[in-house]
């Protein structure tokens, strides 16, 4: 599968418009103008248009240099009237719609189906402007565009004529691209056309984007602008965790989390009846998105305190058994991760968090100013912090790091709740939020020594099983013994700064 940047402007223009010389602008010197070409695009979605609504397109051309499948995602963003996109390609091939591609999008269209939603045949006539040492920059398409418009059995006939201007695949010259645009641009009659060719084609059939901001001042807003903004980071993980990639995995449980931390925080925001239950299918997505990653994590842990030993205190195949035992248990995390996130049961989810996310359902407090409900409920979780924290200094020693844990849980939870808070209250809410995630960060480190303790026990008593010298492992556990207790102390101080009155004042 091919990637491509694509870094582009579009003009409508009048079918009378002339197309203005570039010559100097940013640079260019002179064009080749290929011959012209018929293009046919045709563009795949669901029903719903849930691709459209994410920015994604889904086409496939025949016809011109890049025929095939073309799969188009959002980049970093935009700048004027430059649009930035990745690109996936592929071969044109079978007439439905590539798994590969649809793999990578997996997460809009879920289990729904995909299909044609609207063809567009284009009269093409390409101008390519080249530098004055020869490189092609900047290469202008002058399209004449007739588009049929699938709904249902229906079939609606649009046409345009537009100028697009792109860098070519080999350039990086974004200042060659912005003087081109701006020479387009005055052009009389040259609109800017910053939808894509479907938008421009669909009209007002084209979904609204899904506003990641709060739209007014209530709390049902705030909660709704929240769920939407993480579900969004959720799906764009999708792809990528499902298929076992760590970072992705990492962003996707983070997201569940949040995602969960706010449907239990803000309760009375919404309607319990339907997001009670959604907290508990996260958890169990949650479970599965720790078990493909927390063992790849854990070896790298360990790989570092081996290598930071003596050689001569290594005895024997340590490396290779704790790498044997932690990538066996990834690799049934991942599998087991793959299967969750292609169930029917994970689609439903999804589609029950978009609810959320498009403010349905709501709660008795969700028409109740922001800043009335939101200090409140957060206020509740660091209560919960504060009695975890009690919880801890009453423990005895065999039962502290059970109790150490579940107040990093608690911190958590109150981080989470003071973030989403953020828009309401500003910096002291982001202050709150940044000494809970302190004592979230110092024992999730104590508690990862407790993990690999109890790896480096089993894997040692193995290893004697099998006759070999278990020292190393012995010795490792108690290395990670001592960096255990000196989390757990220096988390006594960040404990206490988080319980500090003093920040919390804006909770109410």
């Amino acid at each position: 599968m091919g990637t491509h940047r694509e870094v582009e402007a579009a003009f409508e223009v009048p079918d009378d418009a002339t197309l203005p010389d570039l010559s100097g602008a940013g640079g260019l010197a002179r064009s080749d103008r290929p011959d012209p070409d018929d293009l046919v695009a045709q563009y795949f979605d669901t029903a719903s248009l849930d691709l459209l609504r994410a920015g994604v397109t889904l086409r496939r051309r025949i016809g011109g240099s890049d025929e095939g499948w073309h799969l188009k995602v959002p980049g970093d963003g935009t700048a004027d009237e430059a649009r930035t996109r990745t690109e996936h390609r592929l071969p044109l091939g079978d007439p439905t719609a590539p798994d590969a591609l649809l793999d990578l999008v997996r997460a809009r269209v879920r289990n729904r189906p995909v299909d044609v939603v609207a063809e567009l045949r284009t009269r093409r006539v390409p101008h390519r402007w080249s530098d004055a040492t020869g490189r092609a920059v900047v290469e202008i398409t002058d399209d004449h565009v007739h588009a049929v418009v699938h709904d249902g059995d229906e079939r609606t006939t649009v046409t345009w004529r537009e100028w697009e201007a792109e860098l070519v695949d080999d350039a990086d010259d974004d200042a060659a691209l912005a003087a081109v645009t701006a020479r387009l641009g005055a052009v009389p009659g040259a609109t800017p056309r910053v939808a894509s060719k479907l938008e421009r084609a669909l009209g007002d059939r084209v979904p609204d984007r899904r506003s990641v901001e709060p739209r007014d001042g209530s709390a049902g807003e705030v909660v709704r602008a929240y769920v939407a903004r993480h579900l969004e980071r959720l799906l764009d993980a999708h792809a990528g965790a499902r298929g076992g990639d760590d970072a992705a995995v990492h962003d996707a449980r983070v997201s569940a989390r949040r995602l969960r931390t706010v449907l239990a925080v803000y309760r009375p925001v919404l309607d319990r009846t339907v997001t009670d239950p959604l907290r508990d299918e996260l958890a169990d997505v949650g479970h599965a998105l720790g078990a493909a990653r927390d063992p790849h994590v854990e070896l790298r842990g360990l790989l570092r305190r081996v290598e930071a030993e003596p050689a001569e205190l290594v005895l024997g195949p340590v490396v290779a058994r704790l790498r044997e035992d932690r990538s066996q248990a990834r690799r049934a995390g991942v599998e087991r991760l793959a299967a969750v996130l292609g169930s029917d049961a994970w689609w439903r989810l999804l589609d029950a968090l978009d609810a959320v996310a498009d403010g349905t359902p709501t709660g008795p407090d969700a028409a109740r100013p922001s800043d009335e409900v939101v200090p409140a409920r957060v206020r509740r979780a660091w209560r919960r912090l504060d009695r975890r924290a009690q919880d801890l200094a009453a423990a005895e020693p065999a039962a502290a790091d059970e109790a150490r844990h579940e107040v990093r849980k608690a911190a958590r939870r109150a981080r989470y709740a003071a973030e989403a808070a953020v828009p309401v209250v500003g910096k002291p809410a982001r202050r709150s939020a940044r000494r809970a995630r302190a004592v979230q960060d110092v024992l999730g480190t104590q508690h990862d020594t407790v993990v690999r303790r109890a790896t480096l026990r089993r894997v040692g008593v193995q290893a004697h099983l099998d006759g070999e010298n278990a020292f190393t492992f012995g010795r490792l556990h108690a290395l990670e013994q001592a960096a255990g207790d000196a989390a757990a102390r220096d988390a006594e101080a960040l404990i206490e700064r988080a319980r500090d009155p003093s920040h919390r004042g804006w909770m109410g």
